[in-house]
């Protein structure tokens, strides 16, 4: 609320700027139009809170290399599993915690206290000043006879001096013995001020100084008001009784005879009189009267300058903002049926083999599942970062699995496969207990008489069907194993879902998961306001320093991080140090904003390239989590067509980047990097509305290829290419990417609008969303829902633009601030979404 108040101030200052400026530069001194003018403006003042934002104007620009964060948030699933362990350097920094301090002082909640403090003041008093008054006229005393003016003209012994309430003038006892001359100069000045409805605008003057209080031009406007009300009801006295001189006379011995009080807008008030009595005498001719033909022409002349002020500009790039889409804006995943085996890599890092038909795939934890090679018996995996290769038992007679990554053997152990259906109902209790998924989650195993009820933290309770022994699933997608210990019991729980891969999760204590849930609850109630504020976290921006110049010599401090976060850098240590040499020392540093999982978002220049970092402290300040992009140089990068493939051969550049590929084409495509000499090195298949990231280097070809594996275009990695929506067939080369729209779609809006009011309510519509998205608005409805219940009811949205993967940007004003959403919808289904800070 007090940065939409300071924003709405600073508007309507600048407002008030110009329409000085132009009163100034065109030399306007009649007071008629003076009123009129500030009129306007203070009545767009009392409206800036609502309307600002409204009017956009949308510009084509190309992004800035560095400057302006364009990747701002992805939609952060609390688990810090949301990249994939090998596929990238996801956790990239070894983090040394703040020094201890006591905790910092919530200034925001003192500068609420203190606004709404002084505020509630100026209304308090301003609402009494107005039941007194309101009191004392009731209780005067009308005057009889013909009335001079169209007002009721009252005498009150309460009043120091004549003053107008509404239509109703108060006048002392003392005017019943003032000459003729006097009281009628008296009445006029009154009576213009009743006629021109001043009592009404110094009213509404009065409330905007209450709420805009620390503005000082509210405190000028309702000054300059009164002064201008003075002016024109003393030059309606002057033609009353046709003599400038006897008029200056009066005023002055009404200003001396009678004494104001305070809480009275008076007619002669001693502070005003000098300068009034100097303007009537110095004046060659009195201004001449405006009518309202003339005031609205003037109000016409000012509304271009208030849509300004009130408006903003948006812009659309071929690369848009497109960390949302990295985020997670992704299309539905496919169904699998399970032969599965699961090998373990370390206590949390799982890969899973499993078949679909007569294809073979793999799935890391925490990445999508891939398309295997299989020849002779052996799969095999060729990524950007080296190979894998395995040998594949059909049978699943295997109990360990070698695998060749980055010319090293690792050894992995088989710790769970899909077996023979067999369940037996009265051992369930065997399963009953928590298990430990992250840091900040636990998955809590209920008995509900003869079945299972298992309950992820943050997400609502499922029931369990029976696979086999152990074994159970969820909807019939997916797997939940319980795996036992040398002594036949259950100590871990393996759980494998299409959107984010094999998990393990070790059963712990009630006192331990009793701590997490408390955790997460903590988060909860936190984050809401830090992505209000949108302030980093104390020491954020130094930790992430430090574990970069860690990982650059090669040696992260583990102490630092939480034990999770720490085995993932152990296991990915060699990968990261190659990645940030590459990247060479840091250059500068800033603070991008808040996403809604509370991670702090910062960018980073590097003297080869930039990068992204997402950190999330714990509550003991250690690093909790740690997810790290590379964003490239500042080489666009393009779209060339099959044709010139022998041209972008061997053309790999040096600088890390994280390229997104989304499938919209309706159909499966694959993907292939090309190697120095123009080979196709196999990547991964995509799904239709699918999204798969890789990790590469600036201008490594990448081949884009339908299902039958023919070329239909390339891609080479960069500013402009790193976000790539591919479309349906089309022919021809595309040199850049390009915004194929500037409109927005034709039903975003009321999808937006219904998807964050069922948020809101804790019951989003999953049936009108793809699978992806779905489980990502399950991941996150938790902090969603709690974001959304703080930012208070939506009041406005305004388009903004269309990103690189064809989602919809909008800006949505709400009662307590702003976010910006993305959404991509198709079909009557969502298939993109995002939430992000409004900058």
């Amino acid at each position: 609320m007090i940065a939409t108040l300071a924003e709405a101030a600073l508007r309507s200052f600048v407002l008030g700027g110009v329409v000085w400026f132009g009163l100034y530069l065109f030399r306007v001194r009649n007071p008629h139009v003076h009123m009129t003018a500030w009129v306007v403006v203070l009545l767009a003042s009392l409206a800036m809170p609502f309307v600002m934002h409204w009017p956009t104007l949308t510009i084509t620009r190309l992004p800035l290399p560095v400057a302006a964060p364009d990747n701002i948030w992805p939609a952060e699933a609390p688990m810090a599993e949301a990249l994939p362990p090998l596929l990238s350097a996801e956790h990239g920094a070894a983090l040394v915690p703040p020094v201890k301090s006591a905790a910092p002082l919530n200034w925001w909640a003192i500068a609420t206290m203190t606004y709404a403090g002084v505020a509630g003041f100026l209304l308090l008093r301003l609402l009494v000043g107005l039941w007194l008054t309101f009191r004392l006229a009731r209780a005067a005393k009308p005057i009889g006879g013909p009335r001079v003016v169209n007002a009721e003209v009252r005498v009150s012994r309460d009043v120091g001096g004549p003053v107008t309430f509404g239509s109703t003038i108060l006048v002392p006892p003392q005017f019943l013995d003032w000459d003729a001359r006097k009281r009628l100069a008296v009445l006029a000045h009154e009576g213009a001020h009743v006629a021109n409805r001043d009592f009404y605008v110094l009213l509404l003057a009065s409330l905007n100084r209450a709420v805009f209080w620390f503005s000082p031009f509210s405190w000028w406007q309702l000054a300059h008001l009164a002064e201008l009300a003075e002016i024109i009801s003393d030059v309606q006295a002057i033609e009353a009784i046709d003599d400038r001189l006897s008029y200056a006379e009066i005023l002055l011995d009404v200003a001396t005879s009678v004494k104001p009080r305070p809480m009275e807008l008076a007619m002669a008030r001693a502070s005003t009189v000098r300068a009034r009595v100097e303007r009537i005498i110095a004046a060659a001719a009195m201004p001449a009267a405006v009518g309202w033909r003339k005031r609205v022409w003037i109000a016409a002349m000012i509304v271009p300058a208030v849509i300004v002020s009130t408006g903003m500009i948006a812009y659309r790039t071929p690369e848009a903002s497109p960390a949302v889409e990295d985020a997670g804006e992704t299309g539905s995943a496919q169904h699998y049926r399970a032969f599965v085996n699961f090998y373990a890599l370390g206590p949390t890092s799982v890969f899973a083999i499993f078949r679909d038909g007569d294809e073979v795939f793999g799935q890391w934890t925490g990445q999508r599942k891939l398309r295997l090679t299989v020849q002779d018996g052996i799969a095999s995996y060729v990524a950007s970062f080296g190979n894998i290769t395995f040998p594949v038992d059909a049978e699943r007679r295997s109990s360990e699995l070698m695998m060749r990554v980055n010319g090293r053997d690792v050894r992995a152990t088989r710790v769970a496969e899909m077996p023979a259906p067999a369940v037996d109902t009265a051992t369930l209790d065997q399963y009953v207990g928590w298990y430990k998924i992250a840091s900040n989650r636990v998955l809590t195993v209920k008995r509900d008489g003869d079945r299972l009820l298992v309950h992820e933290t943050g997400r609502p309770a499922f029931a369990l069907m029976a696979e086999g022994a152990d074994a159970f699933s969820i909807r019939g997608d997916d797997l939940v194993v319980f795996l036992r210990d040398d002594q036949a019991q259950v100590a871990r729980v393996l759980l494998h879902s299409p959107a984010s891969g094999p998990r393990l999760a070790g059963r712990i204590d009630a006192a331990v998961a009793g701590s997490i849930e408390a955790d997460f609850l903590r988060r909860i109630a936190e984050v809401p306001e830090r992505f209000r504020d949108q302030v980093p976290a104390p020491g954020s921006k130094e930790m992430i320093l430090r574990g970069i110049e860690d990982l650059r010599r090669g040696t992260p401090n583990y102490d630092a991080m939480s034990a999770p976060l720490a085995a993932k850098i152990h296991r990915q240590v060699g990968e990261l140090h190659a990645t940030f040499l590459a990247l060479g020392p840091v250059e500068s540093i800033f603070f991008r904003g808040v996403g809604p999982g509370g991670y702090d978002i910062y960018g980073a220049k590097f003297e080869n390239g930039m990068a992204e970092f997402r950190l999330l402290i714990d509550p003991d300040g250690k690093a909790g989590d740690v997810i790290f992009r590379p964003d490239g140089n500042d080489e666009l990068g393009g779209i060339v067509a099959c044709s010139e493939q022998a041209a972008v051969r061997g053309q790999a550049g040096t600088s890390p980047i994280r390229i997104m590929i989304y499938n919209d084409t309706g159909d499966d495509i694959q993907v292939f990097n090309l190697d120095a000499d123009g080979n196709r090195r196999v990547q991964t298949t995509i799904g239709s509305s699918m999204t798969s990231w890789f990790l590469t280097t600036v201008n490594s070809p990448w081949v884009i290829a339908d299902r039958s594996g023919q070329c239909r275009e390339i891609l080479l990695p960069g500013r402009q290419t790193r976000f790539y929506n591919v479309d349906a067939p089309h022919p021809g080369a595309r040199l850049g990417r390009v915004a194929r729209r500037n409109m927005p779609i034709a039903n975003g809006e009321e999808m937006l609008r219904q998807y964050i009011e069922s948020v809101g309510k804790g019951r989003p519509d999953y049936d009108h969303m793809t699978t992806e998205v779905a489980e990502q608005t399950r991941q996150q409805l938790p902090f969603d829902q709690a974001i959304l219940t703080r930012l208070g009811t939506l009041r406005a949205m305004s388009f903004r633009g269309v990103t690189a993967l064809d989602s919809d940007i909008y800006i949505a004003q709400f009662a307590n601030g702003s976010a910006e959403w993305r959404i991509g919808v198709k079909n009557g289904t969502i298939t993109k979404i995002a939430l992000g800070p409004s900058f």
